[in-house]
């Protein structure tokens, strides 16, 4: 006699999977966007005190495709090298919008109106560590980084609004002041024949006080890292410098900068 008992099994296992909704999933528009590479001099600079100035495009894609926020950033920055320590402070003001994929929300998580929405404010941030040389490295062994950010706009209302009706399904942070702080490690060296020209790797790790608990309802079935992990690559060629920023964070995020140091 046929045992049917292994494929009924199988047909509410599928038929439970595909009951499953893929939640809407909001996190702050800054999340993994407030920390970002400061530039330096390095002791071998003809100066030890520079000022750098840079635009920026960003952009977060959020958790389980719910959408992405698109930003651009202006940045200032100073940096100062001393004997084995260096430090940078700066400050940055952004403006960007929300969008998200049409067919994605009409096929799979019919959801509020999020396309669309503004997205604008500024922060502070700083750096200060400390480093040994190598020839023509340096080694910048451990540093403290942390940044201070404000966020405003429809989209922080919106989340505001989702946060209060309280649907489980839709996980949401109505915070809008993050401040970000880690430590990172990086190794910088300049060209053989060209002093000024300067390529750099960093790793950053830190985190968010109080962003986990800003996400009530529905956080702890869909629960993402705490952490915000930061990879950065930084070239100068003369006075004009390039960056690219990788994030992981309540999403990922990705930024390309360009800037002129003085």
């Amino acid at each position: 006699m046929l045992n049917f008992r292994p494929l009924l099994t199988l047909a509410v296992l599928v038929i439970s999977l595909s009951s499953c909704s893929t939640p809407s999933y909001y996190s702050p528009a800054l999340s993994g966007n407030d920390i970002a590479y400061l530039p330096k001099p390095m002791e071998s600079d003809s100066v030890t005190v520079k000022n750098y100035i840079s635009g920026s495009i960003a952009g977060l894609t959020l958790p389980y495709s719910s959408g992405d926020v698109t930003m651009g950033f202006l940045n200032f920055s100073r940096g100062h090298t001393f004997k084995n320590v260096n430090i940078a402070y700066g400050a940055f003001g952004f403006a960007g919008a929300t969008n998200y994929d049409d067919d994605f929300y009409e096929r799979e998580n019919p959801s509020p109106d999020f396309s669309g929405k503004s997205v604008y404010g500024g922060g502070l941030r700083t750096s200060i560590g400390y480093y040994d040389n190598a020839g023509n490295a340096e080694f910048r062994i451990i540093n403290w980084e942390s940044a201070i950010a404000f966020e405003n706009g429809a989209y922080a209302d919106f989340r505001k609004r989702l946060l209060a009706i309280g649907d489980p399904e839709i996980v949401t942070s109505g915070k809008t002041t993050l401040f970000t702080t880690g430590i990172s490690s990086e190794i910088i060296w300049h060209g053989r024949r060209n002093l000024n020209n300067h390529y750099a790797f960093k790793l950053f790790y830190g985190g968010t006080p109080g962003l986990n608990k800003s996400f009530r309802e529905g956080f702890e079935r869909y629960r993402t890292s705490g952490g915000t992990f930061n990879f950065s690559f930084f070239i100068k060629l003369n006075k004009l410098y390039g960056i690219i920023d990788s994030s992981a964070a309540k999403g990922g995020t990705s930024r390309l900068s360009l800037g002129y140091s003085f």
